[in-house]
């Protein structure tokens, strides 16, 4: 053993496994949370990082786990990223830099002092190791990701850019799982108007209302261009004209109205086949209320009336409540359903079946 290289066991529980190999575990740090990074292996994969909680999902036996954007399967040890894998690299050097320096001190007789002293009297000679400095080991560098979600399938803890679709343990759908947790934060914003209206005054909470439907406008512009993505791709459409497609649209998706004309004749799929005119009307007239906000303090305009053709007045600020909002996030949500199943249902089925 003394001729060993490493000196087995210690923090990395090293262990020889051949002549000239040994084996090492390496501790990968974890965030505040309790969230470990994960990257996904395929380079066009973008964004393609993730972080999952220690002790969540599947917690044994996994045999592949999954990127929550494009579905890559892989061994969950493939998803390491590059600054993990460079940590692991830093406490490698470190741990072979101690195993070299002892190997000299043993090959040259040193004492733990790292000193050696040859005769005595009137001629003695001492030799010392001095070692160069010790290479450092830094962190792994991670990345903030704060879009949390728990796999209704199998209870992962993990956390995402954007609307992701898949879960990283089970390679589950659940794609709706995100939007809701979306949403869900506009409800917790919408349940705070009343009391910050109490704290800091009713143009303060007016703003709270008017941020609140912006973001849910945002979400149901967002959730269609993902949605239609996937079926264009689903479809075999190239890449290069699903971009041009969503170029040409532009931000159509913020309007109720453009946005029931791209799905009919562009897409081929009836937007809102289960609501009432009364509804989609509604729903029309609510996120048109987003026009006067967005770019005019609020403050109703000529445009805004034509288009939502309201009897409000001009120059008077536009009205929005909690109910109306909260109504928008119930007709969003409908809508979210029935086109994930009708769109994707489908090849998400096959795609997990092909894959078990």
């Amino acid at each position: 053993m003394a001729n060993e290289l490493f000196k087995e066991g210690g923090p990395h529980n090293i262990r020889k496994t051949g002549p000239t190999q040994y084996n090492m575990t390496v501790s990968l740090p974890t965030d505040e949370d309790g969230r470990t990074a994960r990257e996904c292996p395929k380079e066009e994969c973008s964004p393609g990082y993730f972080k999952v909680k220690n002790g969540t999902g599947i917690t044994g036996g996994q045999e592949f786990a999954y990127c929550p954007y494009c579905r890559n399967q892989a061994v969950p040890n493939d998803f390491f990223t590059k600054e993990q894998l460079r940590y692991a690299k830093d406490i490698l050097q470190q741990e072979a830099f101690k195993a070299v320096e002892n190997r000299f001190a043993n090959a040259l007789g040193l004492d733990r002092a790292g000193k050696k002293k040859i005769g005595g009297g009137f001629l003695s000679i001492e030799m010392s190791l001095n070692p160069s400095s010790k290479p450092i080991i830094r962190r792994p560098f991670e990345k903030e990701v704060r879009r949390d979600v728990i796999c209704p399938h199998c209870g992962l803890y993990h956390s995402v850019y954007g609307l992701a679709t898949w879960c990283a343990d089970c390679g589950q759908d659940i794609f709706l799982t995100h939007v809701e947790a979306e949403l869900s934060v506009v409800r917790a914003m919408l349940g705070d108007v009343e009391r910050r209206r109490e704290l800091l005054g009713s143009r303060v909470a007016a703003k709270d209302l008017e941020n609140c439907l912006e973001d849910t406008v945002s979400i149901f512009e967002a959730v269609l261009k993902v949605l239609v993505k996937r079926y264009q791709r689903q479809a075999g459409v190239a890449e290069e004209e699903v971009d041009g497609f969503f170029k040409k649209i532009g931000n159509a998706f913020q309007s109720v109205e453009r946005t029931q004309e791209i799905f009919l004749t562009k897409v081929g799929i009836l937007l809102f086949p289960e609501c009432s005119s009364d509804e989609i009307h509604k729903l029309a007239c609510i996120f048109e209320k987003r026009h006067p906000i967005t770019h005019n303090l609020g403050v109703i305009d000529k445009k805004y009336i034509d288009k939502s053709r309201t009897t409000e007045e001009e120059g008077k600020e536009v009205s929005v409540s909690a109910i109306d909002i909260e109504d928008a996030l119930i007709l969003s949500m409908e809508t979210f359903s029935s086109l994930h199943n009708r769109m994707c249902g489908k090849a998400v089925n096959e795609h997990i079946d092909s894959s078990s």
